[in-house]
């Protein structure tokens, strides 16, 4: 977290509400963005993926202000949000920021948890798409609750953390309208500084992997194609596996595609008509087999084999799954061209956003030269790229650090 991104939400606090008093009062949080390794577009197929948080995210300073109503502004975004937390909210029409607040408030009311009126301030440094700015807002928005109502339903840390993931997912899918998978309200929950997450979608299980690169590094690149998650193909996607997942299940008796065997993944397609089913079906069994191999990989230090499994992830993306787009080819596929690079893919929901490299250390600044000069003589502007710091989940900060 970046203490510039912390001021900025404090002085907008301030603009809009007045100065901060009763300092006593006064709650900082921090939700970090995430990465995810390996093991796109499966987690709402019941896969294994490989996420981890990092170091950008979501600041929020909250303040009970005694009205009854959550008013919350946003460094981010125009305007203010002014609901009354027990109320009947409804969705905006088009899709607001201020929904995937609302949202969270709506799915604590249902387990009858009171929330006291809040003034809230939010902002975020997470750049471009497919770090999951909206499971950053949501995660941190659930933190703040639990915080100020001291909602927990479990003694367990863990577990409570677990629940209010489901939650978090749960405001996305119903209130907002778009279907996620569990993944990233998880990672940003569940984050642990310097350890990727081997996570189980189909119950939120964790096994913690230590992210030791040696002499390389992971590096963000942002096409700066900007995408919008609710207007995307995303829920098609969705549509399309859940229909394969309903001529499968009872030829092989799987709840999710994810159980398919991956020696068994053609004559699953020898079962399915629709040649666009069946390359969606080869991508989520593939590419679920691919995290199994990331892991054990890093594990064992092998570097070199990681990366060959993030290039063999875009490759699937591409040409399966069809989620990439040319901005994020071109990118990616200047990146996997380029010395010291061992693996590169696209990452998040797609259409646009950002993408992954594995890098020597040493090579990021001529990369970026590189690969900036030849993306813009493509595309037509400037293309962003961010070493990557893994670090821990949603948390309470203190006002001077990072804590």
């Amino acid at each position: 977290m970046h203490v510039n991104l912390l001021k900025q939400v404090q002085d907008l606090f301030e603009n809009s509400y007045g100065t901060l008093n009763h300092l006593a009062s006064v709650r900082r949080f921090f939700s970090p963005a995430r990465i995810n390794l390996i093991g796109e577009h499966i987690d709402y197929c019941g896969g294994l993926v490989f996420p981890a948080a990092v170091q950008f995210g979501t600041v929020i300073i909250a303040q009970p202000n005694g009205l009854g109503t959550i008013r919350v502004v946003s460094i981010n975004e125009p305007g203010k949000v002014e609901f009354d937390p027990a109320g009947a909210l409804q969705r905006s029409t088009p899709t607001h920021w201020g929904d995937y607040v609302k949202g969270v408030f709506v799915e604590y009311g249902k387990v009858n948890v009171e929330v006291p009126g809040l003034d809230v301030a939010v902002g975020g440094d997470i750049p471009g798409g497919g770090l999951s700015s909206s499971a950053s807002l949501e995660v941190g928005i659930a933190v703040l609750i639990e915080t100020f109502t001291g909602y927990f339903s479990s003694d367990d840390n863990f577990a409570n953390r677990q629940a209010l993931s489901w939650l978090a997912q749960r405001a996305e899918n119903e209130f907002v309208g778009v279907n996620c998978g569990i993944m990233d309200q998880g990672a940003i929950a569940l984050g642990k500084e310097n350890h990727a997450m081997l996570m189980d979608c189909s119950d939120l299980s964790i096994s913690y992997y230590v992210v030791e690169l040696g002499d390389y590094s992971l590096l963000i690149v942002n096409s700066c194609k900007q995408r919008r998650l609710g207007e995307s193909a995303y829920n098609k996607r969705c549509e399309e596996v859940a229909l394969a997942l309903s001529i499968l299940q009872p030829v092989f008796g799987i709840s999710t595609l994810c159980e398919l065997p991956i020696d068994l993944v053609n004559d699953a397609l020898d079962r399915i008509d629709d040649p666009i089913l069946c390359r969606r079906v080869r991508h989520v069994v593939s590419e679920h087999d691919r995290v199994s191999q990331a892991a054990s990989r890093l594990s064992r230090g092998d570097i070199e084999g990681f990366g060959k499994l993030l290039n063999e992830s875009h490759r699937s993306l591409q040409q399966d799954y069809e989620v990439t787009g040319h901005e994020l080819d071109t990118l990616i596929g200047l990146a996997q061209r380029q010395p010291g690079v061992l693996g590169a893919r696209m990452m998040g929901a797609g259409f646009g956003g950002c993408g992954l490299v594995l890098i020597k250390t040493s090579s990021i600044e001529q990369f970026s030269e590189v690969v900036g000069t030849a993306y813009r003589a493509e595309i037509g502007y400037d293309a962003e790229f961010y070493p990557v710091e893994i670090g821990p989940g949603a948390r309470e900060i203190m006002s001077t650090n990072n804590e």
